[in-house]
């Protein structure tokens, strides 16, 4: 066997991988040929270690082209059936860009081709909108080439964040999908890494994300990203990743993501019949558990002082789940704390008040990563 790339080792420790990651090359290609069968060129193809992994057509509206036209160009000009093009088998990603905004598709599929924007959204906080904020620098869409092509992060996302979903079983309709991640999911993951690799454990991030925006494959790539994640010094950040929804039913998209994600037996625990298994798991040091909130009240009774280990809590749809004693307990289990907020028993109150109660204080070996879509 030999490797066709090397990538970015999570420490510094491994210097070989070091070494041999600084000797990937990427390179550009422009007006690329890519059938013997006619003399139609893209107009730009990536390769990694001369191997096509991206295209892009580039637009110029000093032409009177504009990224509708590369989105047409695809659709109507590109046959699937040709090798480069087709699904699976050479370029994982192509892009449609002007100056001003950028989609992408992962497969081509005549007239019935998808585009996805991959845009950074413009304007502020809640009231972000469509497109890509004004660039003093260059044009809007720099950020294309001068971040996500940039050779980390490029290659950070062919590893970690690039995967195949497989069909439903249950919907014959369906079919596989390549995923490839928008623009607003690649910048919450590395936002929140980089934050992690800084900090270290005992912090807390709200994230307004969406529902119907990725918002599962967005926490199946935190949940991977921070069980690899050091810190400064090269040591891991958290022994366990927990994911806790507010189903009684665990999420299945949600569990059927993150475990897609990892292979390797014992990585990920997926707790789907009761709390004797959820405390076994955290007693064992799984690296990534999903479970439901409502469990957490169940095991102060089973696991013993969790307080030498850190934990990552990962909290889907926060507004509903993070209120309240439940999610008392959830930090009494992992912060071992059994006598606190004691004080702090409420009746039923709002929301916001359920919510600043149940994060009050942080917790030295306990982040707290709450997404919600309510602003």
């Amino acid at each position: 066997p030999f490797r066709l790339a090397y990538f970015k080792p999570a420490s510094t420790l491994t210097e070989d991988a070091v070494v041999a990651f600084t000797k990937n090359r990427l390179s550009i290609t422009r007006q690329v040929r890519y059938s013997t069968r006619h003399a139609n060129e893209i107009d730009v193809v990536l390769f990694v270690n001369g191997i096509p992994v991206a295209t892009a057509e580039l637009k110029n509206p000093l032409s009177r082209q504009n990224v509708q036209n590369g989105i047409k160009q695809y659709r109507k000009d590109r046959d699937p059936r040709d090798l480069l093009l087709s699904f699976k088998k050479r370029c994982l990603v192509h892009f449609a860009v002007d100056p001003d905004l950028v989609f992408m598709t992962t497969r081509l599929a005549g007239d019935q081709t998808d585009f996805l924007p991959f845009n950074r959204g413009r304007g502020p906080g809640i009231h972000r909108g469509a497109g890509n904020p004004d660039n003093p620098g260059g044009y809007k869409t720099s950020y294309l080439w001068e971040e996500v092509w940039a050779i980390e992060t490029w290659m950070n996302i062919i590893e970690r964040f690039v995967h195949l979903e497989p069909s439903d079983p249950d919907n014959p309709k369906s079919s596989e999908k390549m995923i490839f991640p928008r623009y607003h999911q690649l910048d919450c993951v590395h936002k929140v890494e980089t934050d992690v690799h800084r900090a270290g454990a005992g912090t807390r991030y709200l994230i307004q994300h969406s529902a119907g925006s990725g918002k599962s494959n967005t926490i199946a790539w935190l949940s991977h990203g921070l069980f690899r994640q050091h810190d400064a010094t090269d040591h891991l950040v958290f022994d366990t990743i927990i994911v806790v929804t507010h189903r009684k039913i665990l999420d299945r998209q949600l569990q059927d993501t993150i475990y897609q994600f990892e292979h390797v037996q014992g990585v990920v625990e997926r707790i789907d019949q009761d709390s004797t298994q959820l405390a076994t798991a955290l007693t064992a040091g799984r690296h990534i558990i999903i479970t439901t909130i409502q469990k957490f009240p169940f095991v102060l009774e089973k696991v013993a002082d969790l307080s030498d280990r850190s934990f990552c809590v990962v909290v889907d749809e926060a507004h509903s789940s993070w209120a309240g004693e439940a999610a008392r307990k959830v930090r009494r289990v992992l912060t071992g704390n059994d006598a606190e907020d004691d004080a702090t028993e409420e009746e039923e109150g709002d929301f916001e008040d359920e919510l600043a109660d149940a994060a009050l204080a942080p917790r030295k070996n306990m982040t707290l990563i709450a997404l919600t879509a309510t602003p």
